[in-house]
């Protein structure tokens, strides 16, 4: 609501232009205006009124310079003065060039002697640095405007553990924000921390990976849902430490937590977000639970998986413990993070330094809604982009990430996400990167947007395959409706296109090497939890996910499978466990040892997949020329892969028994199902849904 107070507004829209509204009951025809600054006053000249029933719009044409870190006032003929605003000028591509900044020193830069302080705010007309010493001590320093909307400030002493924040004058109001580059923080972000990172743990072990998404089997957890099942006796359950502690076993002593993962033949474990987010009170750790896609602080580790929130220093070497173990067992860490949105929209450092900016907003200058988190992130304006790069930069040199998966990626506009991708592969050609690639623009905003029907998505950028998804387990949100491996193979077409890794005379993809393929994850019901909807046969339900995880280990493409999916996760059929709790969401480390024999058989197939080059098949021309998918009277499928490894692989949906003739040579090596072998020579008998995985013998 506007200010009773103040006669009229005034918004800066233009670097020549601005928009005066005046209520009703204060305007007068008559009136005129005068731009009034420190060195000079300018006359308005009134170029278009709008009636807006209970106020009055003037826009009005200037000729001056305006600094935007300048106080100015609007005076009318009465002597009336109102201060002036930066209004829509900040959307304008003149500001964003002006004032994109383009080295990387923003946040601070620490010294023993002195530590640099550098914000970006070029619309601020005052910013004050609050510092607070170990002691308790309270400090206050102007900060001077440089240039560029860039403040620097530095502070002579060592400050090593000072905590710190900004108070800014923007807009005719005083306000407290943090550094939108912190990278250390007290519980819950009240402040940063100035912190020297010479003292950070060192980090001793490399992940030897070729870089190839092909190579990759993708498993993605939380940090805290994996450890803090109380039957594995974790001493920091559900921290990073938990997470870098070996040595766990279940209750019937089989491998949990770090040795588990390691155990399992995957390559990555994509963690779900670990940067700071909100929805948790980190001093009270044990009162809520949320999945962690409410977005903070980007450069800071999540103070909840953290044993102590209030040190500057644990957050951040617990991480780096966590990833260098997982490092240590050679298993690459990806970071799901979440770039398209932010949780508090007005809290968010940009909005508060400059207002208006960081956001897409409708014609009537309203945050527009498509993440469904009330706030979509201008991604494509300069200073986000750059916060962004620098972010996954900061997060791939510092704690040795080694991959990013991108949270609502087609909200994200494609000249971000080549860029990004370019400098990742610039600083280590090993990193992985893929998102979530829906379409969610209906208008020509699409066109910018990195979604997967966009083209110009430079092609080592990876898309989750909803239509692998689909067309092996059946509709997601429709939980009844069955799919290849639920019981229903009557699409034998796209069966054939997503083993093919949907690249296949370019179906989907360029390359294979971009589809990512999955049946399960974070999102939505679980595998198991949906086939509840199908049968209450729970043995049919567990042959459905075996064969349903074999499909995503041995398709062409890059594989993902959600944790506990190679056990039959439940979720007690919760769609949307984001605050579920721990009770919902744990690992049940019980349930894996009652399944131990599927987990067998997943970590058979993860091995025959990392083992044979014939599931590295990239390119369209690759992928006819050595793979084959055949559909058998019986709705089976036979699929073929001739590259080297001489591999065919027998996908079976339906119970009713069948007899396949193999082709001399081939031998049984993997089931997961019993199999009869006949007398006649590769005639074998199929009784049960499954996976049958049968290899030419060496000559």
């Amino acid at each position: 609501m506007m200010d009773e107070t103040r006669k009229f507004f005034c918004y800066l829209d233009e670097f020549d232009e601005l928009t005066i509204i005046v209520p009703l009951k204060n305007y007068r025809d008559n009136n005129s205006y005068k731009l009034v600054g420190t060195d000079e006053t300018v006359d308005l000249v009134v170029v278009e009124k709008i009636n807006l029933g209970v106020e009055v719009k003037l826009v009005c044409a200037f000729s001056a310079y305006i600094a935007l870190n300048q106080v100015y006032h609007i005076v009318d003929m009465d002597g009336v003065t109102s201060e002036l605003y930066t209004g829509k000028i900040v959307r304008t591509d003149l500001f964003d060039n002006i004032y994109a900044y383009k080295k990387n020193d923003l946040g601070f830069t620490y010294a023993p002697e002195s530590t640099k302080f550098k914000i970006w705010t070029p619309v601020a007309k005052k910013v004050t640095l609050e510092l607070v010493a170990p002691d308790g001590k309270t400090t206050f320093h102007d900060v001077p405007y440089r240039n560029q909307g860039v403040w620097r400030l530095v502070v002579e002493g060592d400050l090593d553990r000072y905590r710190y924040r900004y108070r800014v004058y923007v807009n005719g109001m005083e306000k407290i924000v943090n550094d939108p580059y912190a990278i250390a923080s007290d519980a819950n972000g009240n402040y940063s921390f100035v912190v020297d990172k010479s003292k950070f743990v060192k980090m001793e072990h490399d992940f030897k990976f070729s870089g190839d998404p092909l190579e990759a089997i993708v498993y993605e957890a939380s940090v805290r849902d994996f450890t803090i099942d109380p039957a594995i006796k974790a001493k920091h359950p559900g921290k990073f430490l938990g997470l870098a502690e070996s040595g766990l076993k279940t209750p019937a002593g089989n491998p949990a937590g770090l040795d588990y993962l390691a155990s399992l033949g995957i390559t990555h474990v994509q963690l779900m977000p670990f940067f700071d987010f909100d929805g948790i009170d980190e001093n009270r750790p044990d009162d809520d639970y949320n999945w962690g896609y409410n977005p903070q602080q980007y450069n800071v580790p999540e103070g909840w998986f953290s044993t102590d929130p209030n040190d500057p220093y644990a957050r951040i070497d617990e991480l780096k413990t966590m990833i260098d173990a997982l490092h240590a067992k050679n298993v690459g860490v990806i970071m799901d993070v979440v770039y398209n949105h932010v949780f508090d929209q007005y809290g968010f450092p940009f909005e508060i330094l400059v207002p208006g900016y960081a956001y897409h907003v409708d014609r009537q200058g309203i945050h527009t809604n498509v993440s469904g988190c009330k706030n979509d992130l201008a991604t494509h304006r300069k200073m986000v982009r750059k916060l962004i790069i620098d972010s996954a930069l900061y997060w791939a040199t510092e704690y040795k990430v080694d991959g990013f998966r991108f949270d609502l990626m087609g909200l994200i506009d494609v000249e971000t996400m080549n860029e990004l991708r370019q400098e990742l592969h610039e600083l280590d050609d090993r990193i992985l990167v893929y998102g979530e690639g829906w379409k969610m623009y209906s208008s020509n905003m699409a066109d910018r947007m990195a979604h997967m029907m966009n083209k110009n998505v430079i092609y080592t950028i990876g898309f989750f395959n909803d239509r692998f998804r689909e067309t092996v387990k059946g509709k997601t949100f429709d939980p009844k409706v069955p799919g290849f491996a639920t019981g229903d193979p009557a699409d034998f077409k796209m069966v054939k296109e997503m083993l093919l890794g949907s690249a296949a005379n370019r179906f989907m993809f360029k390359y294979a090497s971009q589809s990512v393929n999955y049946v399960e994850c974070h999102d939505n019901l679980t595998f198991f939890d949906k086939c509840l909807s199908i049968t209450d046969d729970v043995e049919k339900i567990k042959r459905w996910e075996m064969l349903a995880t074999a499909m995503v280990l041995f398709a062409q493409g890059m594989p993902f499978i959600h944790s506990g999916q190679e056990f039959f996760r439940t979720k007690d059929e919760d769609e949307n466990s984001f605050e579920s709790g721990d009770g919902v969401n744990r690992i049940d480390w019980v349930r894996m040892d009652e399944n131990k024999d599927a987990v067998a058989f997943f970590r058979e197939c993860a091995n025959i997949r990392r083992n044979n080059a014939c599931f590295r098949l990239k390119a369209s021309s690759e992928l006819l020329q050595n793979a084959e998918v055949i559909a058998l009277k019986s709705q089976s499928v036979l699929y073929s892969l001739n590259a080297g490894a001489n591999l065919l692989i027998v996908f079976k949906p339906l119970p009713d028994p069948e007899t396949v003739v193999i082709p001399d040579g081939y031998r049984l090596i993997l089931g997961s199902e019993p199999v009869e072998i006949h007398a006649a020579a590769g005639t074998y008998g199929l009784r049960q849904v499954g996976t049958y995985v049968f290899q030419k013998r060496d000559e």
